[in-house]
């Protein structure tokens, strides 16, 4: 009878061992499930944006996070559906870019559902990061677009003057009512300013992507075939101005000079060239920085106040750059730790957002060039 009932007990602690292992085993599946974030662009038709995507898909991959990119492939609508759509799908943090004035209404839909937000390359005027009335907006991660916009045009009036061109320019902007698109504006009216023997032959709008830019220019060039430069707002828009250069049978870095941003691989290309005079960027880093940011918020480390409102010296470009540019920065990425710079995994890390700079000095002669052109 004893050994009986010593086997039913021996029985009944086997199933209860069981039953423990099952239930931390479902525990344990259950703690290591993914965080989800959901991440907005405007388009993926700009090298920039898929740039931007694959570096913070990247630190997705070394956090083991579910990334949802949603396009919204230049249309209003469908930035605000994206948004709806996140929201819906329930994700742990969502990383906004607010393009037509979709800040608002992604801080407002998020903080109904607790969500906390970053926004990248646009910023919102009136709303600070870690306001009261948005506990949930916890950061803003972008480009410093006015001063990279002056230092186009000064790079583009300076040697317009020291090859003896007649100082007549044009523009194409960025996409209207965003804060890229206007700071960048700010930048090169400034310089203008400063810059009186320039004359501006008109602007045109193209919309940050390049099909649309080189048609606008070209409209602007048959218009006014006396313009040897030109100031394009990023990578996509100067690719564009190009194309309809060569199309009108002009030599772009000879006939009339170009100016762009973004550091897209064409546009290094094209520096490399001398197709393009100068480009300045780096800032696609944003979405990566950001994805560090909230990995690090949602583990319980709040963004320190000192990195919640972010906007990033960009990294300028010139042809004898080109080479130290691709050493230090092979296929436009720089050496990134994501786990040294996330305080889950390194309690002592650095900023997770840094400025880009050269390895090396940059040789004195092109330090003279580009303190000109980058000066205040």
């Amino acid at each position: 009878m004893k050994t009986k009932n010593r086997s039913m007990y021996h029985v009944l602690f086997v199933i209860t061992a069981l039953l423990l292992l099952l239930s931390f085993s479902v525990a344990t599946a259950q703690d290591s499930e993914p965080l989800v974030f959901g991440a907005t662009v405007p388009t993926l038709d700009a090298q920039f944006w898929n740039q931007y995507v694959n570096f913070m898909q990247e630190g997705a991959d070394a956090f083991g996070i579910e990334l949802i990119v949603l396009n919204a492939d230049n249309s209003p609508d469908e930035m605000a559906n994206n948004l709806e759509d996140l929201i819906a799908r329930g994700v742990d943090g969502i990383i906004h870019v607010p393009y037509w004035n979709t800040g608002l209404k992604a801080l407002l839909d998020a903080q109904r559902e607790n969500i906390p937000v970053i926004m990248t390359d646009v910023y919102l005027e009136d709303i600070e990061p870690q306001s009261a009335d948005f506990s949930n907006y916890i950061a803003f991660v972008g480009p410093s677009d006015e001063e990279a916009g002056y230092a186009m045009a000064n790079a583009l009036f300076n040697e317009m003057r020291a090859r003896g061109m007649d100082m007549v320019v044009g523009v194409v902007d960025g996409t209207p009512g965003t804060s890229v698109a206007i700071d960048r504006r700010k930048g090169f009216d400034r310089a203008l300013e400063e810059n009186p023997d320039i004359t501006l032959a008109g602007a045109v709008t193209g919309n940050f992507v390049r099909d649309e830019s080189q048609e606008a220019f070209a409209a602007l060039y048959q218009g006014n075939p006396e313009i040897k430069g030109v100031w394009a707002a990023n990578g996509g828009t100067a690719t564009g101005v190009m194309s309809a250069l060569l199309n009108a049978n002009q030599v772009p870095g000879e006939d009339v000079l170009v100016v762009g941003m973004d550091l897209n691989p064409e546009n290094v290309d094209a520096v490399e060239s001398g197709d393009l005079l100068f480009d300045i960027g780096g800032h696609w880093l944003q979405g990566g920085f950001a994805l560090v940011l909230m990995y690090d918020y949602l583990n319980g480390l709040p963004v320190p106040e000192d990195q919640a409102n972010v906007k990033l010296d960009l990294l300028p470009l010139t042809q004898p750059l080109v080479e130290q540019f691709r050493a230090d920065f092979p296929d436009g990425v720089p050496a990134y730790d994501w786990e040294e710079h996330s305080r889950v995994f390194n309690e002592d890390a650095p900023p997770a957002v840094f400025e880009l700079q050269y390895s090396e000095p940059i040789p004195e002669e092109d330090m003279i060039w580009l303190s000109t052109a980058m000066s205040e």
